[in-house]
């Protein structure tokens, strides 16, 4: 499994091109061999991807945006462009609008939207690469969720995930078991600790923290083992909020893995 940076990380060292080059200069010297990441607004993905080959650096994924390419196949054509500039058949999307994150219909009209664009993209030989956060694990009731109907309802070619780790933890789901159910379909895995800071007002509060790998809450082996034989391709850190420089808990990240043998 590679071991990659998501640009997220270190959203606020990407403000110029001599800035970019620097900061995935930075992320190839730890030791990382991917990122996911994105051109800036003034930057070409085919500019982004010299920066990242001279860093030996490989884009797991390229973009696309899910209202666009709900309305347009033209959306389609070009998100498909960019991932063949960074090398890539992953067009990642992000969380479901809001219109349809509350109802069980609304999952079910989610689904049909991503296998319409899935439909698509497989005639160009890409995928979708959906990557969830917390709120898709809304119950339904008798075991039903909208992260259930969005994994049993879409094509399984078509429409991959970007698991992570830390909003599976949010949920209060187990981790390996959705590893494992996404087993062919889960290219890529987001890699992020779920910790606990310190005293809430409130005894019920809850003071979670994003935290480097290994630094927080999270039981590592069975995930690392679980992601090993679902055929993970890329391990991607992505910490939303770090304490410190982004740099140093990147590095903390990179060397705890390195322990986990990732």
């Amino acid at each position: 499994m590679k071991k990659g940076a998501q640009a997220w990380t270190v959203r606020e060292f990407l403000n110029d091109p001599a800035q970019v080059r620097e900061t995935f200069k930075k992320i190839a010297d730890i030791g990382y061999d991917s990122v996911q990441a994105w051109p800036p607004s003034f930057m070409s993905a085919l500019e982004l991807q010299d920066i990242l080959q001279e860093n030996g650096l490989v884009n797991c994924s390229g973009g696309g945006e899910f209202e666009e390419m709900i309305k347009d196949t033209a959306a389609i054509k070009k998100a498909v462009e960019k991932a063949r500039i960074f090398n890539t058949r992953y067009i990642g999307i992000g969380t479901l609008p809001e219109e349809y994150r509350f109802t069980r219909d609304g999952y079910k009209k989610y689904a049909e939207a991503l296998n319409k664009i899935a439909t698509e993209l497989k005639k160009d030989g890409c995928a979708l690469l959906y990557h969830h956060h917390a709120l898709e694990f809304i119950s339904f009731g008798s075991g039903v969720n909208g992260m259930e109907i969005l994994a049993e309802e879409t094509d399984p070619e078509g429409v991959n995930w970007t698991l992570d780790t830390h909003w599976l933890a949010s949920a209060g789901v187990d981790l390996v078991y959705w590893i494992k159910k996404l087993k062919g379909r889960l290219p890529v895995i987001h890699f992020k600790d779920y910790g606990i800071g310190g005293g809430t007002e409130l005894i019920e509060g809850v003071n979670k923290t994003f935290a480097e790998v290994g630094e927080g809450n999270i039981h590592w082996l069975p995930v690392v083992d679980a992601c090993r034989d679902a055929g993970v391709e890329y391990v991607i850190v992505e910490q939303d909020i770090c304490p410190g420089d982004p740099f140093d808990s990147l590095k903390i990240s990179f060397e705890n893995m390195e322990k986990l043998g990732v």
